[in-house]
C-alpha cells in the first residue's frame, strides 16, 4: 500500500508516518526501485497498534519501550504486558474522571434548564 493511502486509510499525516518510522515505532518498511514506501500488511498492524495506543494515550517514549521489548523477543513477554495492562489502568482512570466529569455539566445544564423555564414563567405573567 502506498504512503498516500495509509494516511487516507488512518487518517494521519506522512510527517507523522516518517516520525514514527524513524524513532522506530515502525519498521520493515519495504522501498520500490524509485525509494517509495511500500506498506505491507504487517506494517500497517503496526500502524494500527500505534494509533490505538497513543489514542489511549500512550507516551512515545512508553511506545519506544514496548517496540524495543516486542522486537526483543518472548523473553520480554511479561515487561509487555505489564505496559498494556498500566495503560488500560490509566484509561479506565481516565474514564471514570470524565464519567464524573460528564455527571457534573448534566447536574449544571439541567439547574439551568430550571432557571430558564422558571424566568419564562415569570415573563408569561
Amino acid at each position: 500500500m502506498q504512503i498516500s493511502e495509509v494516511t487516507q486509510k488512518y487518517n494521519i499525516s506522512k510527517q507523522t508516518l516518517y516520525y514514527w518510522e524513524r524513532i522506530g515505532l515502525l519498521y520493515k518498511i519495504a522501498k520500490d526501485s524509485n525509494g517509495y514506501r511500500n506498506y505491507n500488511e504487517e506494517n500497517l498492524k503496526q500502524i494500527e497498534f500505534v494509533s490505538c495506543m497513543r489514542n489511549a494515550g500512550m507516551t512515545i517514549n512508553k511506545l519506544q519501550k514496548y517496540m524495543i521489548l516486542y522486537n526483543s523477543g518472548e523473553q520480554t513477554f511479561e515487561q509487555r504486558k505489564q505496559l498494556i495492562a498500566d495503560q488500560l489502568d490509566e484509561i479506565k482512570y481516565q474514564v471514570l474522571k470524565y464519567k464524573n466529569a460528564q455527571q457534573v455539566l448534566e447536574y449544571k445544564l439541567n439547574h439551568y434548564k430550571e432557571l430558564s423555564n422558571q424566568f419564562k414563567q415569570k415573563d408569561a405573567k
